[in-house]
């Protein structure tokens, strides 16, 4: 025996060539658009093609996968990645890979000759494109098939260039082509592709006029809520710092450049810019959020009348000297809090109901009980619109698992339990906001009482219960102008309006008209 014949168990067996003798194959389809579905590159047609192939060349088909649309420019596929799990879960069993073509396994060029090179050496599958077939068992065949998976990754990126500079086009004529933000939906009339804006646009509108008023995020998010509108806090800061809603179109495709839209504005531009303004300056000064101040209770609430934006606050530190200062570069309105304070005290005399007014007061209230805002009115309407919705999804979810059988009781009790406190919380906020006669009498009444000492108790409370009393009486806010030190009311309270009207003589009056308030006139006289 020769000496070399010693070493004869070290030597390594390759695999079994009986295994090459099976052709077993799994099958992938893909369309990437609704446009290569209908005409040339179809799902079905690629499957017929590829079924031809495996007959005449004798490949058992093992399973299918894709059939849908997906996008080849990354390999984050779900149905591609179906297909390699079931590659290497049956390693040895699976010997191709059946595509149409190239390009319908991958565009991503580098990335996918790596591929194609772990599928033949980890797993010796062999990927195969039935309409352009190459042997790669030699390097010859592999750097030919290489060569057509880099060119699809170019003809990728050809396409590309292509799209952007069609998008770029559009949006410099004001078309937006992308999804708009939310608020918005797309719909077609014939060919021409319209953005409109949908019901959730008309609460956000809301949102934005809100904000305007100096409404804090949180309580915005909260009135959305109840219109059946839930949005997060990074979602509501990003609607508010979107220009698209004033009808201006920024992206980063026009390069710094912004553009009049054609679609139709949710808001105007002079109350974006009022938004924003109001954001700004809370980020600069922290004034939303930063703890309330004992000595600047108007903060944010009484408005410069030149600039329309709420008055923030500073203290002189050496003096310990409280100021409310108008926050826009420029406007020099200043003034010394403890003497704002002192005037806004005494603005609240006229609304303060005297004691032997009160009897007319009530009549007035009386005459007023049917004059339910129409706010209030809408909301009511918004709220039944949801639990109208709410209730039918309960109706049908109860129909799938009590009648049909369609749906599992784990499912049924996962969506009974969320549709059923969505409805609680509808029918709350429809509780808080009814506005039934005798409630609205009760609490006028209340109102009326409490009114008669409303100076004392403003300048005696906290800062949290002054900012409740001032938004109650004055839900929009006062403008104070600095120079003249006079106040001027956006709207006032229902009930502190009868008093103030009390406290002069009615328009019906001077007509001799004889009207309701005419007669509480000469009884004030």
């Amino acid at each position: 025996m020769k000496t070399i014949d010693l070493f004869a168990p070290w030597a390594k067996k390759g695999t079994d060539l009986k295994l090459a003798t099976f052709k077993r194959a799994v099958v992938y389809t893909r369309v990437s658009s609704k446009e290569q579905r209908d005409e040339n590159l179809s799902l079905d047609w690629q499957k017929k093609a590829i079924e031809e192939f495996a007959g005449r060349n004798q490949f058992e088909i093992l399973e299918y996968f894709g059939g849908t649309y997906e996008s080849a420019t990354t390999d984050g596929r779900k149905e591609f990645l179906r297909m390699l799990e079931f590659v290497k879960k049956n390693k040895r069993k699976v010997t191709h890979i059946l595509v149409y073509l190239l390009d319908r396994f991958s565009r991503t060029g580098g990335e996918a000759i790596k591929l194609a090179k772990d599928l033949r050496e980890k797993y010796d599958v062999t990927l195969i494109a039935v309409s352009q077939p190459i042997d790669t068992s030699n390097p010859g065949g592999v750097f030919q098939q290489n060569m057509q998976l880099l060119f699809s990754e170019y003809d990728n990126m050809l396409r590309r260039q292509r799209a952007i500079a069609g998008i770029t086009e559009k949006l410099e004529r004001g078309i937006w082509c992308k999804q708009p933000p939310m608020g918005y939906s797309v719909i077609k009339e014939g060919k021409i592709r319209k953005i409109v804006i949908n019901e959730v646009g008309k609460k956000l509108r809301k949102a934005f006029e809100w904000k305007a008023m100096g409404m804090k995020n949180e309580e915005i998010i909260e009135r959305l809520r109840a219109m059946g509108v839930k949005i997060y806090k990074q979602k509501l800061s990003m609607i508010f710092s979107n220009p698209f809603y004033c009808g201006i179109i920024a992206n980063t495709m026009l390069k710094g450049k912004v553009i009049e839209g054609v679609h139709e504005p949710l808001i105007s531009q002079e109350l974006f810019l009022t938004v924003n303004n109001i954001r700004q300056s809370a980020n600069k000064y922290g004034v939303p959020h930063k703890m309330e101040i004992e000595q600047l209770p108007l903060k944010m609430f009484i408005k410069c009348p030149t600039c329309n934006f709420g008055y923030t606050g500073y203290v002189v530190k050496k003096r310990n000297i409280y100021y409310y200062k108008c926050r826009t570069k420029g406007c020099c309105a200043n003034k010394n809090a403890e003497k704002v304070n002192e005037q806004f005290n005494k603005y609240l005399l006229r609304l303060s109901l005297k004691p032997t007014y009160f009897e007319p007061l009530m009549e007035a209230i009386k005459e007023q009980l049917g004059n339910i805002s129409e706010t209030n009115k809408e909301q009511k309407r918004l709220f039944t619109m949801r639990l109208n919705e709410v209730q039918a999804k309960i109706d049908t979810i109860e129909e799938k698992f009590f009648i049909t059988g369609e749906m599992s009781r784990e499912s049924f009790e996962k969506f009974a339990g969320k549709y059923q406190q969505e409805k609680q919380e509808i029918l709350n906020s429809m509780t808080n906001t009814s506005l039934d006669s005798s409630n609205l009498q009760k609490g006028l009444f209340s109102i009326a009482e409490f009114s008669m000492k409303l100076p004392p108790v403003w300048s005696s409370s906290p800062v949290k219960l002054k900012e409740k009393l001032q938004n109650l009486i004055f839900p929009n806010g006062l403008e104070y102008d600095m120079k003249k030190e006079v106040f001027r009311t956006f709207k006032t309270n229902l009930a502190f309006q009868l008093i103030a009207d009390l406290h002069c003589v009615s328009e019906d009056d001077k007509n001799e008209q004889g009207g309701n308030f005419a007669a509480l006139s000469s009884l004030v006289g």
